[in-house]
């Protein structure tokens, strides 16, 4: 399939929603909200912007946030509530409330805040490369004091800037993504995987399989804010058996045959023994060791989600 057809620049402004889901971080929200409204444009001409505020929290105890938001700036809000918990179903509430009326959606997460050229930087890209679908580079923030040595194990690195990621990545996520609206007409994300995660990694697995064209934006960059439960060792590791085990729910969930379960059973078979041999080798080199542990649990995870053992990451919420 061809770029889905480029957005005229004529008359009118180019309009992007900002999605955002949220759940029990009001601290969090407020950052990224005030990084929202500080965004910059010099590179292009500034865009109609729609904020879209979806609360996966019941109770609706964002609400107050962007009320006190939308007093003190004069940006378009709309907030409403997906009662449902579960990241997909409060993704989908977000974009459904905006595809309609927008050129592009973007996604960050409550836990970021964007730098000012954000935006800027991911309109330049999409016109440069007429892609369909971006993300970029998340860099991690600290909230407490961490160890320098483990600071290298965090953030997403960083690719050349207009990398095709399907032909050299083969997965992206939604913790920094740009979309043209029209795209989510044909997609939507996986609601089986309410609690798990990975409904980012599957949509991109359905993004790939329909022909869109996806890169990567390495100038349009975001901060993940991290508290002290999320950079420690038991997370890391607990991090690396999630990411095995939902990558081969995703793997499952869209080829169901019993190669697709063979052939990740024996890839995670050789990240398990390939991790503990690191391990093992690894002695007096600590980050060496802690990589070969991350790889032992990437592959143990792979062979449980190959069995149908779901690791649901996402019932606790790390408050930032």
């Amino acid at each position: 399939m061809e770029a889905l057809k480029q957005t005229s620049s004529t008359a009118k402004p180019v309009s992007i929603a900002v999605c955002v889901i949220t759940c029990l971080r009001p601290d969090g929200l407020h950052r990224l909200l005030e990084g929202l409204a500080a965004q910059q444009f010099t590179k292009n001409a500034r865009p109609n912007i729609q904020i879209v505020v979806v609360d996966n929290d019941a109770e609706g105890s964002a609400q107050s946030v962007c009320e006190k938001f939308t007093a003190k700036h004069d940006l378009r809000l709309d907030y409403d509530i997906e009662k449902q918990r579960g990241i997909p179903f409060a993704r989908n509430h977000a974009v459904d409330m905006a595809k309609d009326n927008v050129d592009f959606i973007a996604i960050i997460d409550d836990d970021e805040v964007p730098t000012k050229n954000w935006l800027d930087e991911l309109m330049v890209a999409q016109k440069e490369f007429e892609a369909d679908i971006l993300t970029g580079p998340v860099d991690p923030h600290f909230m407490e004091p961490t160890a320098d040595w483990l600071h290298n194990f965090f953030g997403s690195g960083n690719l050349p800037n207009g990398q095709n990621l399907l032909h050299n990545y083969g997965y992206a996520y939604t913790s920094n993504l740009l979309a043209k609206a029209e795209l989510f007409q044909h997609l939507r994300f996986d609601e089986r995987f309410a609690v798990t995660g990975a409904e980012d990694t599957h949509l991109f697995m359905q993004v790939f399989d329909k022909g869109y064209k996806a890169v990567w934006a390495n100038n349009a960059l975001v901060t993940e804010w991290l508290p002290a439960s999320r950079t420690n060792l038991r997370w890391l590791w607990q991090r690396a058996y999630s990411r095995g085990n939902r990558f081969a729910f995703c793997e499952l969930a869209r080829n169901r045959a019993l190669r697709t379960k063979i052939q990740r059973l024996a890839k995670g078979g050789f990240r398990l023994m390939q991790g503990v041999g690191i391990a093992i080798i690894s002695v007096g080199r600590r980050s060496m060791f802690v990589r070969g542990v991350q790889t032992a649990c990437l592959g143990a995870g792979m062979i449980t989600g190959s069995f149908g053992v779901e690791y649901q990451e996402y019932k606790r919420i790390h408050r930032v």
